[in-house]
């Protein structure tokens, strides 16, 4: 495979498997060894695994619960089960992370008070709060942050309350599921009586809510609108929604004169995880690639498309109502960005989780040890990457052509 030149520009290059006049189903379901010999990336499209890990990105849906739902779903529980816990923080804070008991809202700084319940989960003991200021602190993030709690939320389960996490995934109806919850998680003066009437019947109303929307399936963690089973491999991640190009819904839609999403649109593959992440919408590749095609994103070789030029994120993310400016390749000045609330595009070439004839990627986390969580198109090879922690030396040391953006609302 010939290396293109780098101006100002990174492509995503896979060989088209009908070139070489192979039946793509058999290949792609039989034959990982032939495509990794001849420089093709393999992909399962059946696939739809969840991710693990914490980060500092963004969460995905159009408001508080739904980002509730897509964040626990997205750590592999069922639509039900992340119901059941959905019908527990309606009743302790209607899904308000700055709510105080007493319908107080807290500000920016505001410190709880033990004996008096905070945030999404109403936390009132001293000692449950002051793991909750801890992790503020060593993520560099407010108090009345969903994100932060909802990942402290998720520390516990994990931890000093793992007795509530596998309770929680045997339950196998929402109402249920938001019994188990409150009885080893949340545990309020309620009786069970109330608890099954009121928590329990506010899980199964979510639960009917968004069946349709976000299908109930303990090895799919994503919208209808991105993976819903069989023949869609795009998913999310920590409830960060991590697009693959060669998701069978967009791989063949054109991206330049003999070009596809498939072969060279990791570009707008990334500014649509990023768009997805930024504007609570549902903007997949099939819409950034259309748009990018008619507004002058795609590099041209040889009078074919080859990939992205470094214009996605001005001119795809600027009609998403996005701001692009430029950190350079300063590690802290990154961080920054991201700690704040926005996201990064990069473009490199090298090994994973680059390729050989250059690659967008998105850096959408900072962990709290200072590693970064990553959005990969790349199919499968993408998918695992995207639950890696990198160094972020290791990654910017491939970025050559100094192309380092942040996106922020």
């Amino acid at each position: 495979m010939n290396r293109l030149k780098r101006v100002l520009l990174y492509f995503c290059l896979f060989v088209i498997v009908s070139s070489f006049g192979i039946p793509t189903a058999s290949v792609f379901a039989t034959d990982e060894g032939f495509f990794s010999s001849n420089d093709i990336l393999f992909y399962d499209p059946d696939s739809c695994s969840v991710g693990g890990g914490e980060g500092t990105g963004s969460l995905v849906g159009n408001d508080n619960l739904e980002k509730i739902l897509r964040y626990y779903i997205g750590k592999g529980l069922t639509l039900a089960q992340a119901s059941g816990i959905a019908g527990n923080f309606s009743r302790e804070s209607g899904f308000n992370p700055a709510i105080i008991e007493g319908g107080i809202t807290a500000t920016e700084g505001y410190q709880p008070v033990a004996g008096k319940g905070f945030g999404i989960a109403q936390w009132t003991d001293g000692g449950r709060q002051t793991g909750l200021v801890t992790l503020s602190k060593s993520s560099n993030r407010s108090i009345i942050d969903l994100g932060l709690q909802l990942d402290y939320s998720w520390q516990e389960l994990g931890s000093n309350r793992s007795g509530a996490l596998t309770s929680l995934k045997a339950a196998t109806t929402a109402d249920n599921a938001a019994f188990l919850f409150h009885r080893d998680y949340e545990g309020s003066a309620d009786t069970e009586a109330e608890v099954r009437a009121n928590r329990g019947g506010d899980a199964l109303n979510i639960y009917t809510q968004f069946k349709s929307i976000i299908p109930d399936n303990s090895t799919s963690s994503t919208s209808n609108t991105i993976c819903t089973g069989s023949g869609k491999a795009s998913e999310f991640v920590d409830g960060f929604a991590i697009y693959n190009q060669n998701d069978p819904q967009w791989e063949k839609n054109p991206y330049g004169p003999g070009g596809t999403v498939g072969t060279s649109g990791c570009g707008p593959s990334a500014m649509a995880m990023i768009i997805t992440a930024l504007t609570d919408k549902s903007v997949t590749p099939a819409d950034t690639s259309a748009y990018g095609l008619a507004n002058g994103t795609v590099y041209v070789e040889n009078g074919e498309a080859a990939g992205s030029l470094h214009n996605v994120d001005t001119v795809i993310g600027g009609h998403w109502g996005l701001k692009s400016s430029s950190p350079g390749k300063n590690v802290a000045a990154i961080n920054e960005g991201l700690r704040g609330g926005g996201l990064v595009i990069l473009a490199g070439d090298g090994p994973a989780p680059f390729t050989s004839g250059g690659h967008f990627i998105v850096v959408r986390a900072v962990t709290a040890s200072g590693k970064w969580l990553i959005g990969d198109s790349n199919s499968q090879a993408g998918s695992n990457n995207s639950k890696k922690e990198w160094d972020p030396g290791f990654i910017l040391s491939m970025v050559h052509t100094g192309y380092v953006r942040l996106l922020t609302k």
